[in-house]
Formats: C-alpha cells, structure tokens, sequence
C-alpha cells in the first residue's frame, strides 16, 4: 500500500480534495479515520455522495484503521488519509500504526483555538495531540492545496 498523504482537514471529502489532492496523488482510495464519524450514518452517507467516482471510500474508527494499514489491506494502491484534527493520528499510533508525517489543510477557527498555519486552528487538546506526534518524530506540514509550498511546522510544536 502506498500512503500517499495523512491528511488534516476538518472538512473531510470536499471540492479540494475531490479536485486537486485525489488527481495530484492519482489516489485510489480515501480513508476517512475518525471515532464518531464512523459510527454516524448519515455522516458516512454524505461523504459517500462527495467521494470522486475514481475513488473508493473506507471510513475507519482509529483502531480498526490502524490495524487494517499494519496488515497492508489495501496493497498496491494509493491511498489518501483524511482526519478532521490530529487524535485519530495520535490514537493510530498507540493502536501501532505510526506515519511519517501530516499535512495539515484546513481547521476552522474556534474558541480557545490558536493559529498553527494560515487556516488552520488548533485547540489546546489539538495542540497537545501535534505536540505529541512532534514527540513521536512525526513531521508536521502545512499546504493547503499542491501548488502551495509545502511548509515544515513541526517547531511550533516543540
């Protein structure tokens, strides 16, 4: 299996996703990792209807996603992670799925949230999870869509 993104945004499957990710990595499938939009049908419904056609959708609590990428369930394909904040990255990791890196794309502002990236916001639970991806060796980067620079904010987080 080739992952070819572990992704933050907090819109999930939407236009820019659809549009510039899915045909930038020529992704096969996108695998949406979140504890409560897994057990919400008429969430995974919607997401379903936004998926490219070129594109099949897998939507995982973190222990099952977890397992299923160390088992290499979707082999030889190139698979996109879309989470909507960092724990379902953090859960992975104790469940012994660990990625290299995230991209983070958009999370929208909050109260009590605090600028990491242009437009993204983090809590201070968000912040304690990138602080401990941080922790774990996880590069954390921020790019909204391909043709932005993809910029290194692991530091933020030290």
């Amino acid at each position: 299996m080739a992952i070819v993104d572990v992704r933050i945004d907090d819109r999930l499957v939407h236009g820019q996703v659809c549009s510039y990710w899915v045909p930038h990595f020529s992704v096969d499938r996108i695998v949406v990792v979140d504890d409560l939009v897994a057990r919400d049908e008429m969430r995974k419904s919607v997401l379903r209807l936004a998926c490219p056609d070129r594109c099949k959708l897998s939507i995982f609590n973190a222990e099952k996603a977890a397992d299923k990428f160390l088992r290499n369930i979707d082999r030889g394909i190139k698979v996109l992670i879309l989470c909507n904040r960092p724990h379902p990255i953090v859960q992975m990791a104790d469940a012994g799925f660990q990625v290299e890196y995230v991209t983070v794309g958009n999370i929208s502002s909050r109260e009590g949230s605090r600028q990491i990236a242009n437009t993204a916001y983090a809590t201070p639970e968000e912040w304690e999870d990138f602080q401990e991806l941080a922790r774990r060796g996880v590069k954390i980067f921020d790019q909204m869509v391909p043709t932005n620079p993809r910029l290194d904010i692991t530091d933020k987080f030290d």
